[in-house]
């Protein structure tokens, strides 16, 4: 196989899985627009021209890579923590052990791609294999949220800062801040393109995670940004299947383009099981 060739084919998509949930908001939350608020609150929310919260994609892949980052070593996996000092696990996210290795990676695009490849995987933690690194593109794509519901409203809260050493609030420091009332739901949609077993396994125990309870945004702390997931569904295709190849390259909505891959629960148990078997 020629150059070229191994590149195409090295990109090309075999497999995608497909899954769907709504986020349901339990208690009050908050993304920060890191500027005065729209009720002129010294912390605001991040709204939409439509006065709407917005549930940013980017919110939910950092917290989605801090739940997988938390659970790998439960799968016998590893995460670098974009720290390589920290946790001795080599991988090119830390910017440092990057540059420390950047002439081997150099030397290994020199030789074809299945030997740059393989550096890529002997170079990269598990999670980041998922999630990408400055080598290698992500295999997950999360949406923004898509707002179904939430209260119309936008409450203000009072915050005071707090001497650590006293521990008492600080004269002259009282602040407020915006937030979006409990009961908000959105649907989110996360594509996973080519996902190895790894991948679907170590994706598949943050959903779980996720699906009991978690929390996301700002003042986490104060309790704020607790959520649970519903109406999870997965879907999935696999083009070395005639069938859903036609099925898929024939078709514009995912119901018809992606076959179900039946329950959630069960299908990512298997996955995680399989890994757990062969580590």
């Amino acid at each position: 196989m020629n150059t070229v060739a191994a590149i195409l084919d090295n990109m090309a998509l075999r497999k995608k899985v497909l899954v769907t949930f709504d986020v349901i908001f339990d208690t009050a939350w908050r993304i920060g627009s890191g500027k005065e608020g729209e009720t002129l609150s010294d912390l605001g929310v991040v709204l939409d021209p439509l006065g709407q919260p917005v549930l940013p994609g980017s919110s939910l892949k950092g917290r989605l890579r801090s739940t997988c980052e938390c659970l790998a070593h439960a799968l016998n996996m590893t995460a670098c923590m974009l720290n390589q000092q920290a946790t001795g696990v080599n991988c090119t996210s830390d910017v440092k052990y990057y540059h420390h290795v950047r002439e081997s990676y150099r030397r290994s695009t020199e030789q074809g791609i299945q030997a740059r490849l393989q550096w890529i995987e002997r170079h990269t933690c598990d999670v980041c294999m998922l999630f990408g690194s400055p080598v290698m593109a992500s295999r997950i794509q999360i949406s923004d949220g898509v707002l179904q519901d939430w209260a119309e409203v936008v409450q203000i809260r009072d915050g005071v800062v707090i001497d650590r050493d006293s521990q008492t609030a600080v004269d002259g420091l009282k602040y407020d801040y915006e937030v979006v009332p409990p009961g908000s739901r959105f649907a989110v949609t996360i594509d996973l393109d080519n996902p190895s077993n790894k991948d679907l396994a170590l994706f598949g125990a943050a959903l779980f995670e996720w699906a009991g309870g978690n929390v996301l945004g700002g003042f986490k702390s104060r309790g704020l940004g607790r959520f649970h997931l519903d109406n999870i569904s997965v879907r999935g295709v696999d083009l070395s299947d005639p069938q859903q190849k036609i099925r898929f390259l024939t078709h514009t909505e995912p119901k018809d383009r992606l076959s179900d891959l039946g329950n959630w629960e069960e299908y990512f148990s298997q996955r995680i099981h399989e890994v757990l078997s062969n580590s």
